[in-house]
């Protein structure tokens, strides 16, 4: 299985385990994201959503060779994901992201998507799309939640790597810890005694006035920019991108 699932007391923990892919994000995995976090929704014991990951890399972003296998189901997938993230947005329970490993690409819109974001030493942050001539289309509907629109296109222009400190600074992390998995524990157990009705309608009526206006507004702006990821993956300079990044060669733009 592409994700685990277990239920501590009123925390449901959703693993992703590809650690043989950087955990990269097929769609098997995504549909599986979108199933759990459907069920936590529903589930009125749970008071919080953890997503953590196995191995060195938290989430290397779209799976690329997955999608290069099967090119016919890229747009299902790429949509998928601007839906996941949106599940994510709008869970009336909240999310909390425990990362110590590198987020790439798509893997950072599951963080800007979670309410809180803790990060160990080894976590760091990217987004190289430009680099394989695409573009962090959905996560660009995200970023705004977290971080100035500046500091967002820093990282889109120059995709280069942020380090746990500065995740903090720029907005991405809540908070850092030197051992994550220990002194999250801290956290959690802060987030769990609120009054968890409190909490869903809390969230509701932010969301409400958040950005994207009323709820929905910002799944349809996400699905708009996965229509545009999905047109721009078909330009000869993707083609290219993709090609050399699997040859292990530069680009020839």
């Amino acid at each position: 299985m592409s994700v685990h699932s277990e239920l501590q007391g009123h925390v449901r923990r959703l693993t992703l385990d590809r650690p043989e892919r950087r955990n990269a994000l097929d769609g098997a995995t995504v549909s599986a994201l979108r199933a759990e976090l459907a069920a936590a929704a529903a589930d009125s014991t749970v008071r919080l959503i953890q997503l953590r990951a196995e191995g060195k890399s938290w989430c290397a972003g779209a799976d690329l060779a997955a999608i290069a296998a099967h090119p016919g189901g890229r747009r299902g997938v790429i949509l998928d994901f601007a839906a996941l993230v949106a599940d994510m947005v709008e869970s009336p329970v909240p999310v909390m992201a425990v990362v110590d490993g590198a987020v790439i690409g798509g893997g950072v819109g599951l963080l800007c998507a979670a309410d809180l974001v803790v990060m160990g030493r080894s976590a760091s942050v990217s987004l190289p799309e430009a680099s394989v001539g695409l573009w962090p289309m959905m996560v660009g509907a995200l970023l705004p939640r977290v971080m100035s629109p500046r500091k967002a296109m820093e990282l889109a222009l120059t995709g280069r790597r942020l380090d746990p400190e500065e995740c903090l600074e720029f907005g991405l992390a809540t908070r850092v810890f030197v051992d994550v998995e220990a002194e999250a524990e801290a956290l959690v157990a802060s987030v769990v005694k609120q009054a968890p009705g409190a909490v869903r309608a809390g969230r509701r009526a932010w969301l409400e006035v958040g950005n994207g206006g009323p709820a929905g507004g910002l799944r349809a702006q996400l699905l708009r920019l996965a229509e545009a990821l999905d047109v721009l993956a078909d330009a000869p300079e993707a083609t290219e991108g993709i090609t050399a990044f699997f040859e292990k060669r530069p680009p020839v733009w």
